[in-house]
């Protein structure tokens, strides 16, 4: 047990300098270009499939990353490891051009262990936020075009944060668990701007400019974790969850390099690095979860105020405002201990979640909606190791007052392998 859990940590930690030049992949997106980007839906791939609703759940064959208290329920002498993957297609539009954008990439790592009776230990290795947009406009002033030229200006950036969080849960009694996470934000975001001038009217030549920005992050937070579980009938269960992550700041240090080029010449105008402080507001979560012999219910609220946690630079019709995201998915088993039929021992599942984003374009807040299904099923007949699959389809944004409407297909796929099972056991003849 001890080798397995020395080796998670450091797989962990060696797996999280690819994922973080990785993540930049996850996002394609004008929304991207304000503050640490589009923010990650949390939680594992099997949750997702349920609208990503967990902070209630307790599944003893489960790693769920949404409550560290849920590591309280995991049974002595076993393991459980995580491994998902994600593919994306967004279809950006603004009601006269559209785009498209796909990628397939790494999305979450876990291996839980237990401690003893009730007390369960947990790493994972999980997205916090994504950076990734392109775009170029075309000045459209009248005094500029005709007086100076044609002036374009590019902007682009990548990069994101990345999660490592050590995570213990334990159980107080019976009906009470609680837990505690430390959470290690790290990444860096690359923003690149770049401003080239044509001159239509003679030969005289303008100076371009290009001026590049590297924002790394890297902080210690914590999230602290309850449920309780009410037994409801022989064999149902009602539980209620909640988290809470306190308000923190980060110290985030910006290299910039802005280059003036021109005539097969290129000037450095400035470079310098700096520091500047950003807030990390604090987040509250709840939820509740039913379970029975062959449905489960879910439902999660969270919500964390951004307001003023950074600056947004002038000129912009953006600003911040409160993030706030509701989940609730159902699952199905049509009957566990059907030995015959495997697709009535297959977990069906469905869910909805709806949110506010923490940006707002010309006072209109954006919001993100989807739905989403998926089915898991076991690799073996009498083990609890499983394969999840999951399709989410959603919408962001509008077109309201020139704002870019995103309709987007994200497809998961996870692996959870349980510890009791044969893979992890000796075999005593060859």
């Amino acid at each position: 047990m001890a080798s397995l859990l020395l080796a998670g940590i450091a797989w962990c930690w060696s797996s999280g300098e690819a994922w973080g030049q990785m993540s930049s992949l996850n996002a394609f997106s004008p929304y991207t270009m304000y503050g640490i980007g589009d923010m990650a839906v949390g939680g594992s791939a099997f949750n997702r499939a349920m609208g990503g609703a967990g902070i209630a759940v307790r599944d003893p064959y489960t790693f769920n990353y949404r409550n560290p208290a849920s590591m309280s329920i995991m049974p002595r002498q076993s393991a459980i490891f995580n491994f998902a993957g994600e593919g994306k297609n967004i279809y950006p539009a603004d009601g006269k051009n559209s785009t498209a954008y796909n990628t397939f990439n790494i999305h979450d790592l876990g291996l839980a262990v237990p401690l003893g009776r009730g007390v369960g230990l947990g790493f994972s290795l999980t997205p916090v936020s994504s950076v990734g947009y392109t775009s170029q406009l075309v000045e459209e002033s009248p005094d500029i075009t005709e007086n100076i030229g044609s002036t374009m200006y590019h902007y682009a950036g990548d990069g994101g944060i990345t999660q490592v969080a050590m995570s213990i849960g334990v159980n107080l009694t019976p009906q009470l668990s609680v837990g505690a996470s430390m959470n290690y934000w790290f990444g860096d975001i690359e923003r690149q701007y770049n401003a080239t001038v044509t001159s239509y009217l003679d030969a005289t030549t303008y100076r371009n400019v290009l001026s590049t920005e590297n924002q790394n992050i890297s902080k210690i937070l914590f999230t602290l974790g309850a449920q309780y579980v009410f037994k409801v009938g022989k064999n149902n269960a009602l539980s209620i969850g909640a988290t809470y992550q306190p308000k923190t700041t980060a110290t985030v240090r910006q290299t910039r390099l802005t280059l003036g080029y021109g005539n097969s010449s290129m000037d450095t105008v400035y470079s310098g690095t700096s520091r500047w402080k950003m807030e990390i507001p604090g987040k509250i979560g709840a939820g509740f979860s039913y379970q029975s012999m062959k449905w489960g219910i879910a439902f999660d609220y969270s919500r964390q105020n951004w307001a003023g946690a950074f600056e947004i630079p002038e000129g912009q019709d953006i600003s911040l405002s409160v993030q706030q995201e509701y989940r609730v998915g159902v699952s199905y088993i049509p009957n566990r201990f059907d030995i015959r039929n495997a697709l009535n021992r297959w977990t069906y599942k469905a869910g909805l979640r709806y949110g506010d984003n923490y940006l707002v374009k010309n006072g209109h807040q954006l919001h993100d909606a989807a739905v989403s299904v998926g089915v898991d099923f076991g690799l073996k007949k009498g083990t609890f190791s499983k394969i999840g699959i999951g399709l989410e389809y959603g919408e962001r944004g509008s077109w309201y007052k020139g704002e870019v409407r995103e309709r987007y297909f994200n497809f998961f796929v996870a692996l959870s392998l349980f510890g009791s099972d044969y893979w992890f056991l000796r075999q005593r003849y060859n």
